[in-house]
């Protein structure tokens, strides 16, 4: 069975928007649109986040985005984060704690493992 990667709209503030991807994509991976107009995967420190997949996407296909703020879904979170943690965008596309408010796409909501990127609630800001 597959996991969801949207939990919880809060009320409908999420958007499901359709795309085309400019790169194979995962479901829950922030994504940013590329000068091309596809989106691609956000990277390090990345501010310009429109999104997370909806769902997994290859290069060229047609892909949905779940936009919004205050929305909660799971995302790809890296290394260890505990609840209540800023999270921005690292080289790999990832999720991971961070100090740099400006570049915060997400609050965790819950306590990360820590180690290998999996899928974790987040709060989208």
């Amino acid at each position: 069975m597959a996991t969801e990667i949207l939990v919880n709209d809060g009320g409908a503030p999420a958007r499901i928007l359709p795309f085309i991807a400019g790169a194979a994509l995962s479901g829950g991976e922030a994504v940013i649109m590329s000068a091309d107009g596809e989106v691609d995967p956000a990277g390090a420190a990345a501010t310009n986040v429109i999104g997370f997949m909806f769902t997994d996407a290859a290069s060229g296909a047609n892909c949905s985005v779940i936009t919004g703020k205050g929305v909660v879904l799971n995302a790809l979170v890296s290394g260890t984060a505990a609840s209540g943690a800023l999270l921005q965008v690292e080289a790999s596309g990832d999720l991971k704690a961070g100090t740099t408010a400006d570049a915060g796409v997400a609050v965790m909501l819950g306590n990360d493992t820590g180690g290998a990127a999996a899928l974790r609630p987040v709060l989208t800001r």
